[in-house]
C-alpha cells in the first residue's frame, strides 16, 4: 500500500502530471519544459528530480543537453500494478458490497470511547 501512495503522491501534482504528459510525447530537455510549462529552471529541475528519484523519468546527457524521457516501463508497470492490485480490489469490493450496517459495532466502540473519556 505504501508503493501505491508514494506513486499516487507523485503524479497527483499538477506539474510533475504535466511533464509526464509531455514526456509521454517524447523527449525533452529542461530548456523546453520551461518554456512549455513557463515556469523557472529550478523549479521544473525539482520536480524532475522527483520523477528521476523514482524512475519515472530517466535522463540522458547528450552533448551539452540532458534530455529527458518517461521511463515506459517503469511508469506502465506502476499504472498497472494500481490497475490490477488496487482498483481491481475495489471493484470487487464494491461488487460485493453489502448494506447492511453493524449498530453492535457502533454501540461498543462509542461506549469504549465513553468509558476512556470518563476514567481521565
Amino acid at each position: 500500500m505504501k508503493e501505491f501512495l508514494r506513486f499516487l503522491k507523485i503524479i497527483a501534482d499538477d506539474t510533475r502530471l504535466k511533464i509526464i504528459d509531455m514526456l509521454s510525447h517524447h523527449d525533452m530537455c529542461v530548456c523546453e519544459i520551461m518554456h512549455r510549462l513557463n515556469m523557472s529552471q529550478p523549479a521544473v529541475s525539482h520536480h524532475l528530480r522527483v520523477l528521476k528519484k523514482e524512475k519515472i523519468v530517466l535522463d540522458d546527457k547528450d552533448g551539452r543537453w540532458v534530455f529527458y524521457s518517461l521511463n515506459k516501463e517503469a511508469f506502465f508497470n506502476q499504472v498497472e500494478h494500481l490497475n490490477t492490485e488496487l482498483f481491481n480490489s475495489m471493484r470487487e469490493n464494491l461488487r460485493c458490497r453489502t448494506t447492511t450496517r453493524d449498530y453492535e459495532a457502533c454501540k461498543r466502540i462509542e461506549n469504549t470511547l465513553c468509558s476512556h473519556k470518563t476514567a481521565r
